[in-house]
């Protein structure tokens, strides 16, 4: 018999066409693999350490100290590291360490991915890797251990990589389904229903405890400018945005500015260390070099005075962002709602006053924001012109902060509660993340219909339900609390 060779082209001629590449299964967050390709992928590693059937027991980090996995994580099908939240216990001590876990084939892939500057990554507690090999530590975050696989792997006798059915997973990283969603299958989809709305007046409720008491603390006004900030920084940016907030109170931000939405644009962006120096040799068309003078004359004869309170570029993500949502952007929509006198903790007391038949809409054309100097039709600074007209702040994220902050809100300055339940039962939905998809995938199993959750109270439950059940949860569901303080079944 002749040695193996190379397959030769004509076996399948069109895997050479349409310029497809050798790839893991495209469901969840998998880089591409090295060139030649491995006989197996960086998924194929996700799949072994999320599943404790396939997950070797005797791990060891680079160090040689032993790691017993308490909890693998939660698996991030959305940007990031692989795996949230997970607990390892490590050495003779078995003491605990909590954070993330990042896998790769090679120990390389970390720095290859460029995963050091990207702030995602800052909470990675464990970086995996096929093969062994150390990263010098400064190249990870302080304490993250560096664990091999393959040592373990070749340790296990009847272990293959061919055994792993990519499209099985994540749900296949449980060994049976979890009690949950056996409890909830006896249950009408009236009762379900009735499940995630109460968790999701649960989650609303405590979000109107927490603005309260902050609003007892620092004014009604100031908190609604720090949360609205934070939500047009959405994940990304939501620290810096709310440290902005702290650093250029809405009082200080409106005496300074006077009202001015470009003056108050400026003195934002300053102190967010955002402003685009003028003087800097860029190809900017006429518009931008105009709109840049006009803020640095504002901002500059102040900038001693916020000195010391500016932020740091660095502390700014980009990375991943699509443009209209760059932190840029968004500032003009913050300069546009919070300097003018009818800003928008005046609009939200005026509703308080009067709340009688407001619906959702209204509510949401708070956030229409037309004609905005300068970013009505532009992405950044460096692009041309828009043909159409960009939002600052789109329909999804208006969405977000109505249910997450506006209607909280609302209950924290005392509004009559009566008047306030039709725009309860028909919450705006925001659009249905990772972690709303995950959790009604675990609760209803993978054939359930999405329509069970498709309104905002609802979708708010999942998130709470996640929150108090499984984002605590260590023993992979086996003494999870919620099975049983679900209703009984309809008779």
């Amino acid at each position: 018999m002749n040695a193996v060779s190379l397959i030769a082209s004509d076996w399948f001629p069109r895997a050479a066409t349409g310029g497809h590449r050798a790839r893991p299964v495209p469901c969840g967050v998998s880089e591409p693999p090295p060139t030649p390709p491995a006989p197996f992928t960086e998924r194929h590693l996700q799949c072994v350490w999320a599943d404790d059937r396939l997950r070797p027991a005797h791990l060891a980090t680079a160090a040689g100290e032993r790691v017993q996995v308490e909890h693998p994580g939660e698996w991030n099908v959305g940007p990031g590291p692989d795996f949230l939240h997970a607990a390892l216990r490590v050495g003779p001590e078995l003491r605990r360490i909590v954070g993330d876990v990042e896998i790769h084939v090679r120990p390389a892939d970390w720095q290859r991915h460029r995963h050091a500057g990207d702030p995602r990554y800052r909470r990675v507690c464990a970086h995996v890797a096929y093969f062994p090999g150390t990263l010098p530590a400064a190249d990870l975050p302080p304490g993250a251990l560096q664990i091999a696989l393959r040592p373990a792997l070749d340790a296990t006798p009847d272990f293959a990589f061919d055994n792993i059915d990519l499209l099985a997973y994540p749900v296949a990283a449980r060994a049976t389904p979890p009690p949950c969603r056996a409890v909830l299958s006896r249950l009408t989809p009236a009762q379900r229903g009735a499940v995630l709305d109460a968790a999701g007046e649960s989650r609303l409720r405590r979000r109107a405890e927490l603005l309260q008491a902050a609003m007892l603390d620092r004014g009604p006004a100031q908190v609604v400018y720090e949360e609205t900030m934070a939500a047009l920084g959405y994940r990304p940016n939501q620290a810096p945005f709310r440290r902005l907030a702290r650093r250029l109170p809405l009082d200080r931000l409106r005496e300074s500015s006077a009202g001015d939405p470009v003056r108050a644009y400026a003195l934002l962006m300053g102190v967010a260390g955002l402003l685009p120096d003028p003087t800097a040799r860029r190809a900017q068309d006429s518009e931008t070099k105009a709109f840049l003078r006009r803020c640095w004359d504002a901002w500059w004869p102040r900038s001693d005075e916020f000195l010391a309170r500016r932020i740091p570029r660095s502390d700014w993500s980009r990375v991943g962002l699509r443009p209209a949502n760059r932190p840029e952007r968004r500032l003009m929509a913050a300069a546009l709602l919070f300097a003018p006198a009818a800003s928008l903790p005046e609009r939200i007391a005026d509703v308080v006053r009067d709340p009688r038949g407001v619906p959702a809409e209204r509510l949401l054309a708070l956030f229409d924001l037309p004609g905005a100097p300068y970013w009505s039709h532009r992405l950044s600074f460096a692009t041309a012109p828009t043909s159409e007209p960009v939002a600052l702040v789109g329909r999804s994220r208006a969405r977000a902060i109505l249910v997450n902050l506006l209607l909280p809100a609302f209950a924290a300055l005392g509004a009559p509660a009566e008047a306030w339940k039709s725009l309860l039962d028909a919450l705006p939905a925001e659009e249905p993340n990772e972690l709303i998809r995950q959790t009604a995938l675990r609760l209803f199993g993978p054939d359930h219909s999405p329509r069970l959750y498709r309104s905002g109270l609802r979708r708010q439950g999942l998130i709470q339900i996640h929150h108090d059940y499984c984002l605590g949860d260590r023993t992979l569901c086996a003494a999870c609390p919620f099975p049983p303080a679900l209703p009984p079944a309809a008779p």
